[in-house]
Order: structure tokens, then C-alpha cells, then sequence
């Protein structure tokens, strides 16, 4: 009866454990689904759009091209741009508005340029043969005070708001002497 006993208590055992295992391979599975939707690849606002996931990045410390756009599959998988027109247009909070054509750069985005450093929404419509999309992102005021301040030490054109890893070669993308001074300063200079 004692081994008896002892083998369910064995088995009984085992399968706690293999429940548990089974527990927390599909909460993994969740959070890193979650982290996808929550994290775009290049630190900004992602919207869904047909069979289209569109990231649209604001960077004011760049001379030129402040707004990127970026296609993705749903399961933000980069796609290429070849054979994708579009034409932006931005309504400033002053009431001034401008429409452009977005400029391709290299194979898997757009660009194009902000008049001035208000808060503003606009509208990208990419045609794709006979498809239009169409899509609508904000930026307040809030945004516009939280730049990107990460860049990559080998591409410095990639810029972005939060960590993260380098869209070309995969590096993790440092925080610039901007970031690094704020941090300086939110801590009182002091190591801890």
C-alpha cells in the first residue's frame, strides 16, 4: 500500500509540475503577443489599416524628414514599399494645413517634412494599385515634449523614444547625451 501511495504521490506530483510548466509557457506566450501590440518597432504610434499595421515616428531633432512611416504585416512583419504611393496631410493646432507626397526612403518607408513644431493630426493616404488606405495620427503637446533620444551607434539616422534594438543591424540603441544629462538630472547627479 506504501508504494502504491508513493507512486500517485510521484505521479500526482509530476503532473502538478508539468501543469505549472504548461501555465507558464502560454503566459509568456501572451505577454510577448502583448508586447508586439505595445511596443511598435520603432518607438511610435502604430495603427491598423486593412492588411496594414502603419507606424508613424516624429523626430523634431532631425533637420529634415520629421515624420516616418512605416508598413507592416499584422504580425508587424516589415514590408516593402515598392509599387506604394502616398500623400500626407498635416492640420496644425494653429489651423494651417499642407499636404505632401511621401518620399520613399530605402524599401520599407516613408518621409516627410513638419512646417513647425506644434501639435498637429494627419492624414496618409497610400495607394497600392487600385487599394487606398488611409490613416489619421496625433501628436499633442505632450508628445512633442517627449522626443526620441535613442539612436543606433552604427546608423545615428535611427532614432526613436525608448530603447530598443537598431531596425537595421539589430543593436541596442543607446541613450543620447540629451537622455543621459535628463537622467543625470531626475537622479540629482548622484550615483546610486
Amino acid at each position: 500500500m506504501k508504494h502504491i501511495l508513493k507512486k500517485t504521490g510521484s505521479l500526482f506530483f509530476m503532473l502538478l509540475l508539468l501543469s505549472v510548466r504548461t501555465l507558464m509557457a502560454q503566459q509568456n506566450h501572451e505577454e510577448s503577443s502583448h508586447s508586439h501590440a505595445n511596443h511598435p518597432p520603432h518607438g511610435g504610434q502604430i495603427k491598423e489599416v486593412g492588411k496594414y499595421q502603419i507606424e508613424m515616428v516624429t523626430d523634431l531633432y532631425l533637420k529634415k524628414d520629421q515624420l516616418s512611416f512605416y508598413l507592416f504585416t499584422s504580425n508587424l512583419v516589415p514590408i516593402s514599399i515598392d509599387g506604394i504611393s502616398g500623400t500626407v496631410t498635416i492640420e496644425y493646432k494653429n489651423g494651417s494645413t499642407t499636404t505632401d507626397t511621401l518620399l520613399a526612403n530605402g524599401d520599407d518607408y516613408f518621409v516627410a517634412q513638419l512646417g513647425n513644431k506644434e501639435p498637429f493630426t494627419c492624414t496618409i493616404k497610400l495607394q497600392e494599385e487600385e487599394k487606398v488606405v488611409i490613416a489619421v495620427f496625433s501628436v499633442s503637446e505632450l508628445d512633442l515634449k517627449t522626443n526620441s533620444v535613442y539612436t543606433c551607434s552604427m546608423h545615428p539616422e535611427i532614432v526613436q523614444n525608448r530603447p530598443g534594438k537598431c531596425p537595421k543591424c539589430g543593436m541596442e540603441l543607446i541613450a543620447t547625451k540629451k537622455e543621459i544629462k535628463k537622467e543625470e538630472e531626475n537622479h540629482g547627479g548622484h550615483n546610486h
